[in-house]
């Protein structure tokens, strides 16, 4: 043998400087980012799970107990080939709710900061004999070497290496919830030379030592005892509270579950643990009878801690010596470091923070990672006092018993946060007292205290037996606690999110009515300082894509907040997040998140995938239902008891013009108008029902009518839907003017009637005066008396004409219409007129324009509507008659530029009688006329007033006439 201690400590300073050297590569990029993130490098890292106590401590318990140093491994496999089951749902609780660790989770599910204090302090004084297990493991492995070598100094230096490892590369940056890349590959390349130097031996040993596995099972033949020393089971059959307590150690353990849900990139690589870590444990659990039996047929019978170390110096392979002790360093090593950022991390977040006042400076985030390097030192103090405490008194195995049945005490709370909704914190805290008292007095106490030990020998030999009661107690009592008093209305809602699959919901609800970015602000620099909360709220808009701007939508509000929830749970933790951002919500020490709906449809819109069974169900029950709501032909909107909007349906856009994400937690007051007005008057009305009510929208009149009805008599808010009842009310007011212009026209017909006999007889007599006299006066009174006559006679049949429209008994044979000819027409007769001559009428027309009706009447209309522009019209403007064919219609407009039709007049231009005109310039039947003969030609006619909207001035007729189809359409005027 060449090797000696120099050369040895050469060798794991050299391996320590690798672990730097990947680190730093990884850190600064140099490595292959498909590398640094695969998840095989994940899966690598959770083999950290195979400590000193495994590497070592094993052949302690299989010299002791036989095959019960399977239960180290056969607890970790069934944890995870559970992993769908523990695993996945833990990581979607620890992602959604930003949880770094088993004080985080319990202070959520249970809604208590003091809840995660107590936690942390109890999981630092159980991990401290973990890691002084990994101290003593690693300088005992010098001092078999050579006993000349101090262990104290050696774990001291030790140590210190691995503080300084564990800075530099545990905590580069303030926030917790980062992934620490150069951690991940260093920890996953030391699981890779753990795994090499265990079965670099254990060949070594079958094939050199042995000669074969046929040579060595001929050799076991030869030697029953060492197999029946392996398949003996130990007295009190301790072996099942080991398998319990191990599987509960493979993620309840701070280091395991820092690596499975903090540092875990997907859920991939957990599924892909399910079935890697099993085969790799399985590998590991083979080599360790082969190195046993090794070191049989050599006959030593040293220390079983440290048989690989002996097994090398009896063999004088160096190699063998080394690789014993680089894949000890490595197990040794990869525990400490995770422990220590781990434990470090809670420290910080449920002890420090919320007791201490954080410093108002620039350098608010480099304090804030000093504290936790500062924490990792002392952390690592504490655990090499414990070590020089405990340290070389008692065997590995002994020592890893009592942090692994300590860990034990925390499954009865996990198990019920995953799958009892009932479990209360009083339940929780009652249960993990006793069993942890009992851990304390019959299994710590005695192991490090001889004394006691002497007094009470049987009690250290009955450990398992008092692991068993610790365990059954501490359910019992969680079980009898929650039952004696029950859960609190906002820890019923986080056992939900827990037991429903870590279901993403909603962090906050909408906060007061005037929270802004300046209350939020606010709260912040009171616990940050002003720079700091600056940076946080800037980092926060940034993300979100929002304008630093103090009047924020409360949707934007309400996601700016979960934001700078979840950054800054990453700083200070969740429940220090939560209670700095919304102090109106603690209760007791409580500082956790409330519900809102419409966080809760988005989030569930993402999350749909993972859902199965009947939540996947009950989710396409929602979405249906949702979707009926959405497409319903009336609007839907939703208030809840703040009358802040929830919902706004596709309907609600439609009338409305504007989008969900634009109204989502508005008022009704803050919506534009008219809108604001029409719906907060309504919600502050007793009446459930408002019909018809009008709306100008676009310069056009929309009738909308509007239902109510409370939600839990108001209580969780109410449900308004708006019905648009513009058609029906047109509808109605056509028919209403339908059954005006027949009654009408009835009593037209019957006036004209009766008028048109005397009328006659006056214009006779008037006509008979030029016979009878030669007076200038007489003649003159004879003249005036025969034109009034015939004004008389052109009313009656104006009157005539209006009682004979819309009866098609009356009309003529209808035949195409050369729409070009009766509009030229028209505008030739109004050219006759003197006072015509100064409006200037231009023409846009297709040509060969036909239309099915009766030119004469069409003509009517014409010289009807263009004598009403020329009237409104000023002197020296134009009048525009455009007209173009439109599918199987005739499309006509009149556009004039006067001064518009008044609203308040528009819904009465159709009535007989009304006239806008002086008296004596107009009957008020035009209008009445045209509406008919365009109504009888099966048409249409509307007014657009203002025509030109910026201007505000001018009126537009569109007539719509049915074109003319038959194939042989005349070219003439429009006769037959």
């Amino acid at each position: 043998m060449t090797l000696n201690l120099s050369l040895l400590l050469l060798v794991g300073i050299g391996y320590l400087l690798l672990l730097f050297a990947t680190a730093y590569l990884t850190e600064r990029g140099l490595l292959p980012a498909a590398l640094v993130r695969h998840p095989m490098i994940h899966v690598l890292s959770l083999a950290v799970y195979a400590s000193a106590w495994t590497f070592y401590g094993a052949f302690g318990i299989v010299a002791e107990s036989g095959f019960t140093f399977l239960a180290s491994y056969l607890g970790a496999t069934v944890t995870f080939v559970l992993a769908p089951l523990i695993l996945l749902p833990l990581l979607r609780i620890a992602r959604t709710h930003q949880l770094s660790s088993l004080a985080d989770l319990f202070a959520f599910r249970y809604r208590s900061a003091m809840t995660g204090s107590f936690i942390t302090l109890l999981i630092v004084i159980i991990s401290m004999p973990l890691i002084a297990i990994q101290i003593q493991a690693f300088s005992n492995s010098l001092s078999h070497f050579d006993e000349r070598v101090s262990s104290e100094h050696v774990a001291l230096i030790f140590c210190l290496i691995i503080s300084v490892f564990s800075m530099l590369f545990g905590a580069r940056q303030a926030s917790i919830r980062s992934r620490h890349d150069g951690l991940m590959v260093a920890i996953a390349l030391e699981s890779v030379v753990k795994m090499l130097a265990l079965l670099s031996m254990a060949g070594f040993i079958i094939f050199t030592l042995f000669g074969g596995t046929t040579e060595l099972a001929n050799w076991l033949n030869e030697h029953p005892d060492q197999l029946h020393r392996l398949q003996a089971l130990p007295a009190g059959n301790n072996w099942q509270i080991l398998l319990v307590a191990f599987f509960a150690a493979a993620f309840i353990t701070p280091h395991m579950f820092h690596l499975l849900f903090s540092e875990n990139a997907s859920e991939r690589s957990l599924m892909l643990a399910s079935w890697v870590m099993p085969l790799l444990l399985l590998v590991m659990a083979i080599c360790i009878p082969v190195l046993l039996w090794g070191a049989a047929k050599l006959h030593i019978n040293t220390d079983p801690d440290f048989l690989l170390i002996q097994l090398g110096h009896v063999l004088q392979k160096d190699w063998f010596i080394v690789a014993a002790f680089v894949g000890g360093l490595s197990a040794s090593s990869g525990v400490i470091i995770v422990a220590n950022v781990a434990l470090a991390s809670m420290l910080q977040n449920h002890l420090l923070l919320p007791v201490i006042k954080l410093p108002d400076t620039e350098r608010f985030y480099s304090w804030l990672l000093w504290l936790r390097r500062s924490l990792i030192l002392l952390v690592m103090a504490g655990s090499y006092l414990v070590y020089l405490l405990v340290g070389n008194r008692f065997p590995l195995a002994q020592l890893g018993l009592i942090t692994f049945i300590g860990f034990l005490q925390f499954l009865p709370g996990l198990m019920a946060t995953l799958y009892w909704q009932k479990a209360s914190r009083f339940g929780f805290l009652l249960g993990l007292c006793a069993g942890m008292l009992i851990w304390f007095i019959a299994i710590l106490v005695p192991i490090l205290s001889p004394q006691l030990s002497e007094i009470t020998p049987g009690l250290l030999d009955q450990w398992y037996w008092w692991a068993i009661i610790s365990l059954v107690i501490n359910a019992l009592l969680l079980i009898t606690g929650s039952w004696l008093i029950k859960l609190s209305a906002d820890e019923e809602e986080t056992a939900v999110a827990c037991v429903l699959n870590a279901l993403p919901r909603p962090k906050s609800s909408f906060g007061p009515d005037n929270d802004s970015i300046e209350d939020l602000q606010f709260r912040l620099t009171s616990r940050l300082g002003a720079t700091s909360a600056q940076r946080e709220i800037e980092v926060a808009l940034k993300l979100l894509d929002l304008p630093m701007t103090n009047k924020l939508r409360p949707l934007d509000l309400l996601r700016l907040r979960n934001i700078l929830e979840n950054n800054l749970s990453g700083l200070l933790g969740p429940a220090e997040a939560t209670a700095l951002l919304r102090p109106q919500t603690l209760s007791g020490g409580n500082a956790f998140r409330g519900r809102e709906i419409h966080l809760l449809e988005e989030q569930l819109e993402s999350y749909s995938e993972r859902l199965s069974g009947l939540a996947a169900e009950l989710d396409k029950i929602r979405r249906y239902h949702r979707s009926t709501l959405q497409h319903l032909p009336i609007g839907v909107c939703t208030l809840n008891e703040r009358q802040h909007i929830l919902f706004w349906n596709q309907a609600m856009v439609d009338y409305t013009g504007i989008a969900p994400e634009a109204v989502l937690g508005l008022k009704p007051t803050e919506l534009p108008s008219p809108w604001s007005e029409l719906l907060s008057h309504f919600c502050q009305q007793n009446t459930t029902y408002q019909p018809a009510l009008r709306l100008e929208l676009k310069h056009q009149q929309y009738w909308f009518s509007l239902h109510k009805t409370d939600i839990e008599g108001g209580q969780q808010g109410c449900i308004i839907l708006i019905e648009d009842e513009t058609e029906h009310k047109l509808l109605a007011n056509r028919l209403v003017h339908s059954e005006r212009l027949t009654s009408i026209g009835r009593f037209a017909a019957g006036v004209a009637h009766e008028i048109g006999n005397p009328v006659t007889g006056i214009a006779c007599l008037a006509q008979n005066l030029k016979l009878e006299t030669e007076q200038p006066e007489v003649l003159d009174t004879g003249e005036a008396i025969l034109e009034q006559t015939q004004r008389i006679s052109r009313i009656v049949q104006s009157l005539i004409r209006f009682a004979h429209t819309g009866q098609t008994d009356h009309i003529g044979h209808l035949s195409a219409v050369s729409l070009n000819a009766c509009i030229q027409e028209a505008i030739d007769l109004m050219r006759f007129d003197e006072t015509r001559r100064s409006v200037n009428i231009l023409t846009d027309l297709e040509p060969a324009l036909y239309c099915t009706g009766d030119y004469q009447l069409l003509l009517q209309v014409l010289v009807n509507l263009l004598n009403n522009a020329c009237d409104a019209s000023p002197d020296y403007s134009t009048i525009r008659v455009t007209a173009k064919t439109e599918e199987s219609w005739v499309a006509l407009s009149i556009i004039d530029e006067g001064c518009g039709i008044s609203p308040d007049l528009q819904e009465r231009i159709f009535e007989p009688f009304f006239t806008t005109k002086e008296p004596g310039k107009g009957t008020g039947l035009g209008l009445a006329l045209v509406y008919n003969i365009i109504t009888e030609h099966c048409g249409n006619i509307e007014f657009i007033s203002p025509a030109d909207k910026k201007q505000k001035k001018g009126t537009q007729v569109i007539i719509q006439l049915p074109a003319w189809t038959e194939p042989d359409s005349p070219t003439g005027q429009g006769l037959e």
